[in-house]
């Protein structure tokens, strides 16, 4: 009897490796993204002072169609994405830019409204033919 060798995935990544600023350092996998914010933190402590945790994110490299390209790694899809990594795969930090602020928004002249006289219907479109029966008189 034959017999095939099954193939196996390696395990879950242990240690991977944060890049920010050029700048690499190896950090446990994070469960989350927050813990991964967490980990980023302590691993580049002077890029990361005083930076707000919404403006701190994650990516990966990949190849597509024989092209590199960067790819965001979302919250809801952190987990996932660890449990496929190898050891010492490379995830890029970022520092997103701070949300503008702008003035206050535009003011709009107000128009004063007229009163349209309305037939009391249970059925929507009656209104909209007793406005039209109205402008026929």
């Amino acid at each position: 009897m034959r017999t095939f060798a099954r193939r196996q995935s390696p395990p879950p990544a242990d240690i991977i490796t944060y890049r920010l600023n050029n700048q690499m350092m190896y950090v446990p996998t994070a469960e989350s993204f927050d813990q991964a914010v967490t980990f980023a933190r302590s691993a580049f402590e002077s890029d990361l002072t005083g930076i707000d945790k919404s403006r701190i994110s994650f990516s990966l490299n990949v190849l597509v169609n024989g092209k590199q390209s960067s790819v965001d790694i979302s919250h809801g899809a952190w987990s996932t994405i660890m449990s496929h990594l190898v050891r010492y795969e490379i995830v890029d930090v970022h520092i997103q830019p701070e949300p503008r602020v702008s003035g206050p928004p535009p003011s709009y002249r107000s128009h004063s409204l007229t009163k349209k006289k309305q037939h009391s219907s249970s059925h929507p479109s009656s209104a909209g033919l007793a406005t039209l029966l109205e402008t026929e008189e």
